[in-house]
This record gives structure tokens, sequence and C-alpha cells, in this order.
């Protein structure tokens, strides 16, 4: 079984218009084989911004320990429950974590990682154009 790959990138709303285009593309002509996921920013202030320390922090706790709650996640960290939180909401709408309902008393829900690695790639010179001849 091969690893479940997250890209995450720097790329401009002109670049990710074009992948869009590509993939549209791709689909039209039948491939539909899956492809790496991949979220992407448009800066490295913004990727910074959302992958803090903190955060990285809590996906690998998330991965190593398999908490059965987020109160349990925050308890492992030694955080403020209602932080972790907040952070896990942004997370699961970025599909970085996914909270999976729990059988039982309560309404916990775990937090897991869709992935099994995340590359963070950033590009040093912009893609090149190939041009028809």
């Amino acid at each position: 079984m091969s690893a479940r790959r997250l890209n995450i990138g720097i790329r401009t709303r002109a670049e990710r218009s074009k992948a869009l285009r590509e993939a549209i593309k791709r689909v039209a002509r039948g491939n539909r084989l899956p492809q790496d996921a991949g979220l992407y920013f448009e800066s490295v202030a913004e990727l910074r911004q959302i992958l803090t320390e903190k955060r990285l922090e809590l996906l690998l706790a998330i991965t190593r320990h398999r908490p059965a709650s987020v109160r349990e996640l925050a308890g492992l960290l030694r955080r403020d429950y209602k932080n972790v939180s907040t952070d896990i909401t942004l997370f699961e709408r970025l599909g970085l974590v996914r909270l999976e309902a729990k059988r039982g008393k309560g309404r916990a829900q775990a937090p897991t990682v869709p992935y099994d690695e995340i590359q963070v790639t950033i590009a040093l010179r912009p893609p090149r154009v190939v041009r028809a001849a």
C-alpha cells in the first residue's frame, strides 16, 4: 500500500486556475486516476500563518497518540481546549484532519489525519511555459 501524501506549496491564483483547468481536461479525456491531494497558499507568509509550530505538533500528536477526542488531544498537548478545538476546526476545513464520531455516551469525536506524510514544496522559479512550435 502506498503512502497517502498531501502536497503543500505556493501557487498564484493564475497557477491554481491553470491546474484546475488541466484537471478538468484530464477527467474529460477519461483519466480518472487519483492524484496526490494538494493544498496551496498564495505566499509563504500565508502558509506559515496556517502551519504554525503548535499546529504541526497537533498533527503529530494525533497520528502518534490517536486520541479518542479533541479534549483528550488538548490534554496530551497541555493546551487550552478552546484553542485546540479552533485549530481542529481550521484543519478540518482545509482537509488536514477528519473528525470521526465514536459510539457511546456524549458526542466525542476522534480527530484523525488522513495522510501518512505531508510534503511542502516551494518552487524557486516560476513554472516553465511550454509553447507549441
